[in-house]
This record gives C-alpha cells, structure tokens and sequence, in this order.
C-alpha cells in the first residue's frame, strides 16, 4: 500500500472467498471465445492511459475482421498515439454516448459514416481526418446504467465491516477546475471549450435511476464518481436530501473545499454520506500555486471541522513530487493533514499524464524509449521535485505512518524509509502503527 498503512474492519467474507472456485484464464483466450461466438462486425474499446497499452497487448493476441474504434480518456487526449496501432481503425473525441450509435446505424446501413462528429481517423495514404467536435451530452437523456452486463460480484461494496451492494454513480461531468495535473482542462479545451464543461442531471434523474438500482440489484450503497459532489446549489442537494433519504442508501463522495459549507457538509449527511474524499496535494501554498490549487489554510481547516461535526469519516489526497518540492514541504504536507485530524491519507507520487498541462509545460514524452506508455510506477524518476527516486519511494511508504505516529519516534521512521529497511523495520513500524490507531491511544502532539 502506497499510504504506508492500511486499516481495514474485518468483514464476513474476503474478495478470496469470492473467487476461490473460478478458473485461471488468460484474457486474450476469453476475448477470443467471444469474438469466435459472436462474430461482431464492431470492436469498441474505451480506455483511460493507464490501460491503454494493456487493451492494445491483448487486441494485438487475438484475430478478427472487426472494425475497431477507440473511445475514452487517452482518445481524447492523445488520438494520434491511439491511430498509431495498428489495428485501431477510428477514434472518439469526447463524449459516445450519442455519436457511437450514429455510427453503428450508418454502418449497418452501409451509408457513409466518414463525417460523423467527434471521430477521427486515418486516410489510406496516412493523412489524419478529424471531424468537428459533437455537442455534449443531455444528461437526463441518458438511460439508468445498466449493471446487469457485470458478473454480481462486481457490486460487492465492503465499508466499515459490512458488505454492501453497489457501484459507481456520478449525476454531472466535467469539472470547472483548471488543476495543471489533470487532464480536465484539456479534456474541455478538445470538446468545445470550458464554457458548459461542467454539468449536473436534474435530481429526478438521479433519483430515478438509484430508485431503479436498488430494485433491480439490491444496491444501497454508492461512490459518486462525480469530480466534487458539493458544487451544485443547496435548492439541488436539498431535492436530492429528501428523495436520498427514502430510499434509504448510504454513499461517500469527492469534494472541493472551495465548495464547501457547512449548511451543505449538513446535507450531505442527512442525505446519507459517510465518506468524503478531499484533494489537499501540497501543505505549502507555494507548492500548489503552479498546480491552481487555490484554497487557504484557514477556510480547510474550518471545512474539517465541519465534516468532523457531522461524522463523516474524511479521507485526504496527497501529492508528493512536485515541481520545486523539497522534503521539507512534504512534511508541510504531512502536518496540515495532523492538523486536520485526517487518519488516512492517499499519497500519490506526481505523475502528469498525457495532454495534462502539466505534462506539456514540462515536455514529459508520453512514450519511454521501448515505446510504451510511461507508467506511474515511473513518476519517481522524471525528476521534477528536488528529491531523488529513492528519497520519494520511501516518503510515499511511510507518509501514514510519520501522520499517525508521535514526532518523538519520526527518527525510526526516517530510518524505516531506506530500501534496504523496508523488508524488516517497516513492516513493523507499520505493524505498530497500525496497532497504535487500532486501540485508541489519545494522540499527542510534541
């Protein structure tokens, strides 16, 4: 685990449990039964970065007669490394909801579909066609998501020691940030601009569909995918309060603390929200200037208490790695979230992915020198902070631990970071700790 600790309540079953009984399979096996049975004349893939070069090791095992098109994140972003494979025919640009189903009825009527919005693609002799961007998606247009094409098990939700029955939902997309490590604001930029980037389905949409999932699936627990679920105005989550508190579900959620209130923290929880996720990044305000990190001290200090106030358990995003950061600032980092009361921090090493702002301002290649996508394994070595791979390895494994433990036993920690330490004297620092929260000791601060 990168956090450098992790506590979890013992539920009824394990993920273990659950597949003990299923058999060993290679992915390209099963694709290539599916594509033997079904014979599609259309293979659509939809793939962030981080698995587009795995969706491309296994296109490239199995054989087929399919038209193939790309959609997702890493199309958007990056198509002409997406029209580089070879077995890639086309690309969405943005959003398929609509335009996907506008090419497959042209197809099957074997009309030109050549100018359907959003797609790119490559002419015979290698010239790249793009067509003008489609309009975005209506939400409430949109049919409830349909979870009966997943195997049950995939709706297992386990949280604070019970299982629970459910998945993902967002009601918007988008989000008005312009965050530099992110690909949002280029994402926005390739779709028609920032203006309407961001948008939210009407409540009765959202409640329509989780009253739909909780009768067909059972579901009464969710994580809103939504980027920062506390923007939209108080008259919308006031609507969704009282028809969230019917059905009776529990979710947790990502929210901004420029968004935050404390009548809407209220809310939030009448309507049911145990957890809530908040990126923090860096301790030091001018660490997170580059990165349009724009929130004061103050005002987050304020937000936590209210989300303390109302019981709901808070979790922290952190990033370590960035450009210009010294040791001293991650530690920056480290006592803001002492300060805030948080207990369990999400540290990330920072690694912009392709067509980020930050990626493009800092000319990171997309491609290593054996021709595959970076991975974020790789995000210690691209030398953008004032520390080393090493240094960052052992900050990011021990980040919790130096969090949660008293100052006067930071020094083993420090030891514990080495390498050559991790084997023995981090993992029972990290027993320790995990021990140390487990029964309750009063924190001490020195």
């Amino acid at each position: 685990d990168k956090g450098g600790i992790s506590v979890f309540k013992k539920t009824e079953y394990t993920i273990e449990d659950l597949v003990i009984n299923d058999p060993v399979l290679k992915y390209e096996e099963v694709l290539q039964g599916k594509i033997d049975d079904f014979k599609p004349d259309v293979i659509a893939l939809s793939c962030m970065t981080s698995n587009f070069d795995f969706a491309c090791d296994i296109m490239k095992k199995v054989k087929h007669k399919s038209f193939v098109i790309i959609g997702g994140v890493h199309a958007t972003i990056a198509y002409e490394d997406c029209l580089n494979q070879d077995f890639i025919d086309m690309a969405c640009i943005g959003e398929g909801d609509d335009v996907l189903l506008e090419l497959l009825n042209l197809m099957e009527k074997n009309q030109d579909y050549s100018k359907v919005p959003g797609m790119v693609y490559k002419t015979k002799n290698g010239k790249i066609i793009r067509n003008p961007v489609a309009p975005r998606v209506i939400l409430d247009d949109l049919p409830c998501p349909d979870w009966g094409l997943f195997d049950k098990r995939h709706l297992f939700r386990p949280f604070d020691g019970e299982i629970y029955v459910g998945s993902f939902y967002s009601q918007s997309r988008g989000c008005p940030m312009q965050c530099t490590y992110c690909v949002d604001p280029t994402e926005a930029q390739e779709t028609g601009g920032a203006a309407g980037y961001f948008r939210t389905q009407k409540p009765e949409t959202t409640t329509s569909h989780l009253t739909e999932l909780k009768e067909k699936f059972g579901a009464t627990w969710y994580k809103f995918s939504d980027d920062t679920f506390l923007l939209p105005k108080v008259d919308h989550l006031l609507k969704l309060k009282n028809d969230f508190k019917k059905l009776g579900i529990q979710f947790g959620c990502s929210i901004m603390t420029n968004t935050v209130t404390e009548e809407k923290v209220e809310i939030a929880k009448e309507m049911g929200c145990v957890a809530m996720s908040v990126g923090i990044e860096s301790g030091n305000e001018e660490i997170r200037r580059p990165l349009k990190r724009r929130y004061k001290e103050d005002w987050l200090l304020k937000s936590f208490e209210w989300m303390h106030n109302a019981g709901i358990r808070i979790s922290t995003f952190n990033i370590i790695g960035c450009p210009g950061e010294t040791r001293e600032n991650v530690f920056e980092t480290i006592e803001l979230n002492r300060k805030l009361n948080v207990e369990a921090c999400n540290v990330y090493i920072m690694f912009p992915y392709p067509g980020t702002p930050l990626q493009i301002q800092e000319g990171i290649p997309i491609r290593d020198d054996n021709g595959r996508l970076r991975e974020v394994a790789d995000a210690k070595y691209l030398g953008m902070s004032e520390m080393g791979p090493d240094e960052l390895d052992g900050l990011e494994k021990t980040f919790n631990i130096y969090l949660n433990l008293p100052k006067s036993l930071w020094p083993f920690i420090e030891f514990a970071e080495k390498q050559e330490n991790w084997k023995d004297i981090l993992y029972y620092i990290k027993e320790f700790s995990i021990e140390y929260i487990m029964d309750d000791y009063e924190y001490t601060d020195i």
